[in-house]
């Protein structure tokens, strides 16, 4: 430390004259005076007497350590010592004090002498004499003469002298007794009096009684002395006015100490830990609801004070705009603290009540809460804890209600509250009853933004989305709940779009017309939501299908007046002629002309088939449509139906929903559907009062009726092409069995024009042969029995049937051509025997339905004895002729001579003539009926006999 001192002083500046060497130095020279000498000097001298102090220090503290043990035993010593003097001079005053107070508690000597003397002569002559002389006693009538007198003077004063120096509290007064007793209500009743006939002397205080309770009865005597005094020292001073204002000043104090009582009181009884009571000057506070104010961070008080009255304070505001009455005359800090914390409780309830009645879904409601959709919940306020409770308590309660007691804010912060509580309340209550029906909560397949845009709402409290097990996977029901009002949307998502800012996230979305408070959801509730939801999804399907093949089709607005009025649905109607153009073709197209040996167009069997009626063989009329275009699509309700699913576990059972839906196809002519009444299929039904086809399909929710109903349709397309060709047949044709999948008939040949034997005609019934259609395919299969001769050309038959306006013609066709079949049966049974012989044989094809082709092989052997083999061919085909329906025949193989045998064999047939036939020189024509069978055999037997005498044959 010495060292760094030196170093420290050496580096402090010094003279400048010492510096420089100028300066003289002597023996005898005074000392170095500048500044720098000077304050180095001083710092060195600090140095030295710090240095001096700490050790001085540290010699005194190394002596005390070395006789620590003996200076340890002094102090102990003198504290004993010091506790010693302070017992004897403790003792000392307590003898000191008692002797002072025996002093009070002396008696005096007793004078004896005196007390014998006046005990036995009643008097004593050396006691003082003050020669009193005591005035007689007033009789009854001098004191009530008296009382008069006072009562008079009173009543004097106060009406003549003193009746404008009245305060208006006193206004209120009886005069009686020789008193006038001033009553102030609530407060307090004072009797003054006077002492003096001069009316400017003073009144004079007799008696105090407070008027309000509770209250003392009595005053005591120190209270009522310090009163008297008070009161006659105000009546002095500033006479009635001093007095009313002195006392009541003092009843208000009183007042405020009662309520103080009371309040202490009710804190350490039922108002117990809420309470805190602060008396002021002159004033009390009284806060209420500490508890809540720990939590929440304000206060609620009442001020009671002489000066300014009763103030309250809500949420540490003054309230201003209240008014609050008080029971003067009947004080009750209770009753005082019920009716502001009424007061508050009614403004935080009003104002909850006021914030919810503001949003649409409150309004012209009632006060209560519904939260459910079996109950409500109530909102409470504990008066004395001021905390909130909700009732019914509940496991979704706790929270909000936990909630609500610690917020700073409960009147906005309530209204969010109960609007979560009501929330989950819900959302428990529509997954836990939705379960039994067979619903299930799902997680959101979109998000918040999604959603927004396609409901078009800006805020909501929850949403749940729900599900129905048969609807299919992107199916959802989402309840948006919301203060606005709860809205249930039906919304099918697009799983195939990944897109985060899409708006395509739902191909199909439509609010279900639920009203937005809260519906009675029950088990029929579910039944009518599943089957009104899936009536939209299976018409929201069809209607996209629809679009998809360019159907036209709109919503008639007209719904199923037979279903409950929750479910029903408006149709849709679908134009037929986009479906079936040609069932619905309004004019047939122009048949085009042809000769006898043009050459046929490909549709020319159809035209000639169309033209032929069977019975009289004339062509019918243009074909009109039967139905009217449009065809409503009516929906009926869905049921469930269990199926088993394969899993990789094995096999599970679950269930679909079925939706049912009615198509009405009205026809335009119901007279001509007279016949048919109820069903005329399991799933078809007519009613011939509305003229309406009725069709049942049942398909799955989520798949489109397009198919099915095409199926269906087409079915009575048939089946009403059947009926009009039943019509048109008169007799040819007979129904046995018409439904809409399959139909029995029998037919026969058409009669003959001109019978052999008219009486045999009469008699004898043509031959019928069974035909069964099966209408349920799309194409329509024919069933023949065994021995038609149709069976030989089934597959022409089924194929002319799956024909546009098919049925018809087969109808047509079957009775003509059954004449010519049957020849060729004939003629099969003739060629056998020669078929056997290796002479010939007979190949029977038709090229079209119209048209057969007969062709002859005919064997033999040549001059030189080689084989030869003749192909002969002919061609019958019908043809119209004068409006009727004729068989042609002529032969048509390219190499025939005229000059042949068989030319030579035909040539007798081409110019002869037979029953309902005739030869034509290049062939032969008959009706569609005997005659050409009769033509047939004519023209097979020529060629047989020219078989037979051939020369080549015979060598």
């Amino acid at each position: 430390m010495i060292q760094d001192k030196i170093a420290e002083l050496a580096k402090m500046p010094i003279s400048t004259a010492a510096t420089n060497g100028s300066a003289n130095y002597t023996q005898s020279a005074p000392d170095d005076t500048s500044m720098e000498n000077l304050k180095k000097k001083g710092v060195l001298l600090n140095f030295i007497q710090d240095m001096h102090s700490k050790w001085v220090k540290a010699l005194v503290i190394t002596e005390w350590s070395r006789k620590a043990s003996s200076v340890s035993k002094l102090i102990d010593l003198k504290f004993h010592i010091d506790q010693q003097r302070l017992l004897y001079d403790a003792a000392l005053d307590s003898i000191i004090n008692v002797k002072r107070d025996l002093t009070y508690a002396r008696m005096p000597s007793p004078d004896l002498k005196t007390a014998l003397q006046i005990l036995a002569t009643g008097k004593a002559p050396w006691m003082p004499d003050l020669q009193y002389i005591e005035l007689p006693p007033l009789t009854l009538e001098e004191q009530l003469r008296g009382i008069g007198d006072l009562d008079t003077l009173l009543s004097l004063r106060l009406n003549l002298d003193d009746f404008d120096k009245i305060p208006y509290q006193f206004q209120n007064y009886t005069i009686g007794s020789g008193r006038v007793t001033f009553k102030v209500a609530g407060e307090f009743e004072v009797d003054l009096t006077i002492a003096d006939e001069d009316f400017e002397k003073q009144f004079w205080f007799i008696d105090f009684r407070f008027a309000f309770r509770p209250a003392t009865l009595s005053l005591p005597d120190t209270l009522r002395t310090f009163l008297e005094n008070c009161v006659n020292e105000a009546l002095a001073k500033d006479g009635l006015a001093g007095c009313y204002q002195f006392l009541h000043e003092f009843v208000l104090t009183a007042k405020i100490n009662e309520l103080k009582r009371q309040a202490l009181q009710l804190n350490r009884t039922s108002w117990s830990g809420t309470l805190a009571v602060e008396p002021l000057n002159r004033a009390l506070a009284i806060q209420y609801w500490t508890s809540r104010s720990t939590a929440t961070g304000v206060k609620n008080w009442i001020i009671v004070a002489v000066s300014s009255g009763l103030k309250w304070y809500r949420d540490n505001k003054e309230v201003k705009d209240v008014e609050i009455k008080v029971d003067v005359e009947n004080l009750s800090a209770e009753s005082l603290l019920n009716d502001i914390v009424g007061r508050h409780i009614e403004f935080i309830l009003s104002s909850i009540h006021s914030r919810l009645l503001a949003t649409p879904r409150f309004k012209n409601r009632d006060t209560a809460l519904q939260v459910g959709y079996g109950g409500t919940v109530s909102l409470l306020v504990e008066p004395i804890s001021g905390a909130f409770a909700m009732k019914p308590h509940s496991k979704f309660s706790m929270q909000p209600e936990l909630q609500l007691n610690n917020s700073k804010n409960p009147l906005d912060d309530g209204v969010n509250f109960l609007e979560h509580l009501r929330c989950a309340i819900i959302e428990d209550e529509l997954g836990r009853m939705g379960t039994a029906r067979g619903w299930s909560v799902r997680k959101a397949p979109v998000n918040v933004d999604e959603l927004r845009s396609i409901t078009k709402m800006r805020k909501w409290s929850r949403t749940l989305w729900i599900q129905h097990g048969g609807w299919g996977s992107s199916w959802f029901v989402v309840v948006i709940l919301s203060l606005d009002g709860d809205e249930w949307w039906l919304l099918e998502t697009d799983p195939t779009n990944s897109l985060p800012n899409s708006n395509s996230a739902s191909k199909f979305s439509t609010r279900l017309p639920l009203n937005k408070g809260a519906p009675q959801v029950s088990g029929i509730f579910w039944d009518n939501l599943n089957t009104f939801a899936a009536g939209i999804i299976a018409q929201s399907v069809d209607m996209r299908e629809l679009r998809r093949l360019k159907i036209k089709s709109q919503s008639s607005g007209i719904a199923d007046l037979s279903l409950p009025q929750q479910v029903r649905i408006p149709s849709i109607e679908v134009a037929l002629s986009t479906i079936f153009p040609s069932m619905m073709q309004e004019a047939a197209e122009d048949m085009s002309s042809q000769g006898h040996d043009g050459v046929v167009e490909p549709n020319e069997d159809l035209q000639i088939l169309a033209l032929i009626r069977p019975t009289s063989g004339s062509t019918s009329s243009t074909k009109q449509p039967w139905a009217e275009d449009m065809m409503a699509i009516r929906f009926k309700g869905v049921h469930a139906v269990a199926i088993r699913r394969e899993i990789d576990e094995g096999h599970t059972t679950g269930h679909d929903l079925v939706c049912t839906s009615e198509a009405v196809i009205r026809v335009r002519r119901p007279a001509k559907f007279l016949a048919l009444k109820g069903m005329v299929d399991r799933d078809v039904s007519y009613d011939p009062k509305r003229g309406e086809f009725v069709l049942q399909i049942q398909r799955p929710v989520s798949r489109p009726i397009f198919d099915i109903l095409k199926s269906r349709v087409k079915a009575i397309d048939r089946f009403v092409n059947f009926l009009e060709a039943m019509e048109k047949a008169k007799g040819s044709i007979i129904g046995e069995s018409i439904t809409l999948k399959a139909v029995v008939f029998c037919y026969s040949a058409p009669p003959s024009i001109q019978p052999k034997d008219e009486s045999a005609a009469l008699v004898s019934s043509p031959e019928r042969w069974r035909v069964k259609m099966d209408l349920s395919n799309e194409e329509i299969d024919i069933h023949i029995e065994k021995g038609n001769p149709h069976l030989r050309v089934i597959d022409l038959a089924r194929n002319l049937a799956s024909t546009e306006g098919g049925i018809g013609s087969l109808m047509a066709w079957l009775p003509v051509s059954l004449p010519a079949l049957k020849a060729m049966d004939q003629l099969d049974a003739e060629w056998d025997e020669l078929s056997k012989k290796g002479q010939g044989r007979l190949n029977f094809s038709m090229k079209s339905l119209t048209w057969m082709n007969l062709k002859y092989n005919i064997f033999g052997a040549s001059s030189t004895g080689e084989k030869t083999k003749k192909t002969i061919c002919l061609d019958v085909r019908i043809r119209l002729r004068r409006g009727q329906v004729w068989w042609h025949a002529w032969r048509s193989d390219p190499d025939a001579a005229a000059d042949d045998e068989i030319s030579k064999a035909l040539k007798t047939v081409w110019d002869g003539k037979g029953s309902n036939w005739l030869g034509l020189a290049t062939g032969a024509a008959a009706e569609a009926n005997d005659g050409v069978m009769d033509m047939l055999l004519a023209i097979d037997k020529a060629i047989r006999g020219a078989i037979t005498t051939s020369p080549e044959r015979e060598t």
